[in-house]
């Protein structure tokens, strides 16, 4: 389980269910919510020849990690609540959706409960689609075949931001913070931010005398995720009016947005060039962007390099005998561990679940138990310091995915 890994649906195309398995197992990953509207919106796509709507959805999902990682929590929620003063941290850390903040016995913990998008992507590897979810995905359809980029194209030339006062992604970058440091200047500024933001009307007035109380500071140190957000808005919108980026794919609208989802990983891998090209412009110095087809070859590699071990090995399931990376790789995988989790390139040093008396399994049975009945945080007065004790993580995960066993006979 290496670096916290941001994907996009462009890159687990790509691969084969066996390679996903190795992306899985080797990469925490960030699954964004647009990944699984985007699957989702697959039913009403015209599928590939000798191929359904409902098997092309159910590839992707048979590829969709299960063994680690986590669902964020949706962009805009976690904007909402940046501008009312309760900030996620942006140092590449997941906000994890499905998760409840619990006390036991004056300590903190977490219980990150099965997502309902994770069951979903269960049941869609069998074609078991409810209704609800088709509609969805005719509504998604039917919002992307709305979008008209060439209205924002026109209206940024308007302002005066085409190819000649604007010539590059870079200037788009400039255009976007220069806007963002003119937002406190003024009430009348503020609001058309809340605008840009899509910010429900009714939380507005109390974000604004928030700023007020705080005599109105500059939006990067008032709510930097917000900031984020705007900041990639603004760009984009400046990039179209100077043609950087073309106003004629409305996926383009899609694709940009799992920019808002950066602060939150360390990798982001993509086969998509617009990433390639922007992404960077976002990224923190301890981030790094990864072309998908140099991390599948090395995922072929390594999926060559396990399919070489003997039966009885392979049938003891990956998360015994793949725990760490083998010495033998020394591809992309490796680099990326080395330059950013090289702690994880080490001897193993895990308790030996085989060694492991009766007693002991019972005791942490017990105390995992005891922590996922505890009551929530909001019921019970807590004095911690908000460090977590502990966290459970649920997940719901495939004994065998592709040719691979993940998970031994010897687990019921």
């Amino acid at each position: 389980m290496g670096p916290i890994t941001l994907f996009d649906k462009s890159f687990l195309q790509t691969l084969s269910t066996d390679e996903s398995v190795w992306f899985d197992n080797f990469f925490y990953t960030v699954i964004a919510p647009l990944f699984y509207i985007e699957t989702l919106a697959d039913l009403e796509k015209p599928p590939r020849e000798g191929k359904t709507a409902e098997e092309e959805v159910g590839i992707i999902a048979a590829k969709t990690p299960q063994m680690s990682g986590a669902p964020c929590y949706f962009h805009h929620e976690i904007c909402i609540q940046d501008l009312l003063g309760n900030h996620t941290p942006l140092t590449g850390r997941i906000p994890m959706a499905g998760m409840r903040r619990v006390v036991r016995e004056g300590k903190e913990g977490a219980v990150v409960e099965i997502t309902p998008e994770a069951k979903a992507f269960a049941r869609w590897q069998h074609g078991d689609f409810l209704d609800v979810e088709r509609n969805h995905a005719r509504v998604w359809r039917a919002h992307l075949a709305r979008i008209d980029l060439s209205a924002i194209e026109h209206a940024m030339k308007h302002a005066g931001i085409n190819s000649k006062t604007c010539k590059s992604l870079e200037a788009a970058l400039k255009v976007a913070d220069d806007t963002i440091i003119g937002l406190s200047k003024s009430p009348g500024r503020f609001d058309s931010m809340l605008e840009v933001l899509e910010i429900p009307t009714e939380l507005r007035r109390e974000i604004k005398s928030r700023w007020k109380f705080l005599k109105r500071p500059g939006l990067i140190s008032f709510a930097p995720y917000a900031a984020h957000v705007l900041r990639v808005e603004i760009f984009f919108r400046a990039a179209l009016g100077a043609n950087l980026i073309a106003s004629t794919r409305p996926s383009h609208r899609v694709d940009m947005a799992y920019l808002f989802y950066l602060p939150f990983c360390t990798l982001f891998v993509s086969t998509d060039r617009l990433h390639r090209d922007c992404a960077p412009l976002f990224m923190r110095p301890d981030q790094e962007f990864v072309w998908g087809q140099d991390l599948k070859d090395d995922l072929v590699s390594l999926n060559r390099y396990f399919a070489s071990l003997p039966l009885e090995v392979r049938s003891q399931g990956i998360y015994r005998f793949a725990s760490r990376l083998p010495d033998e790789s020394h591809g992309l995988i490796r680099a990326l561990f080395e330059r950013h989790t090289p702690r994880l390139l080490g001897p193993r040093s895990t308790i030996d679940l085989d060694a492991m008396s009766e007693a002991s399994h019972k005791k942490i049975v017990k105390q995992v138990n005891e922590w996922e009945s505890s009551p929530d945080i909001s019921e019970v007065p807590s004095k911690g310091t908000g460090e977590l004790e502990s966290v459970i993580l649920k997940r719901s995960i495939s004994r065998q995915r592709g040719s691979w066993i993940q998970i031994g006979p010897e687990v019921k």
